[in-house]
């Protein structure tokens, strides 16, 4: 069967799966909850584990479980809203896919009130994969010829979930002048681009 928030495509099973045994047995009021987090989460706020546990402790869910429903609404807004999927066709669909009418209403109307900022959050983010928040480097005082590199990562994908990762590497000293020097070549063929300056201009033409 083909779905519109799929690009007229199959839905992937694992989705299927997950709302047969977790969101369709949440009541609509919980998934609404849920579904209020996953869009928040999108436009950039952080939600703690503890905010989690906290909303569905009365189901008594494991961490994991709640993380993969928080995963399944993700896929389901943010497809939904890059094929242009209007409400209605999206309901249908929802339930189509086993989810009941109260709770695909609930996360259809979720949806319709953050559209517009989930949409330009995701053009501005469209061609970002675990954006890169800042570099530091730092030199060990028990080694002689190595530095340590640390790479913020901004939203990064865990569990299903954005979350804010720190990743660490060791690179040689002689190395830090070649890496420097080839990212300014890149950051300069950026400049002479100008994509955003184009994309702006597209937009507006």
């Amino acid at each position: 069967m083909k779905f519109r928030f799929c690009g007229d495509g199959d839905c992937p099973d694992w989705v299927l799966a997950e709302i047969y045994s977790s969101l369709s047995v949440l009541s609509s009021v919980k998934l609404k909850i849920l579904t209020q987090m996953v869009a928040k989460s999108l436009l950039g706020e952080f939600i703690p584990d503890e905010k989690l546990r906290e909303t569905f402790a009365a189901n008594k869910p494991d961490l994991t479980s709640i993380k993969s429903s928080f995963a399944c609404i993700r896929f389901l807004i943010v497809n939904a809203i890059r094929f242009n999927t209007d409400d209605a066709t999206f309901n249908e669909e929802l339930q189509q896919l086993g989810l009941p009418k109260e709770h695909s209403s609930a996360v259809c109307r979720v949806m319709s009130d953050h559209y517009q900022a989930l949409k330009q959050h995701l053009i501005d983010t469209s061609l970002k994969v675990n954006e890169l928040e800042s570099i530091s480097c730092t030199i060990p005082n028990d080694v002689i010829d190595c530095a340590q590199l640390t790479f913020d990562i901004a939203n990064e994908i865990v569990d299903g979930i954005p979350t804010k990762q720190s990743h660490k590497v060791n690179i040689s000293k002689l190395d830090i002048g070649i890496l420097l020097n080839e990212m300014r070549t890149v950051r300069n063929l950026m400049d002479e681009m100008n994509y955003e300056e184009r994309y702006n201009g597209l937009q507006t033409g």
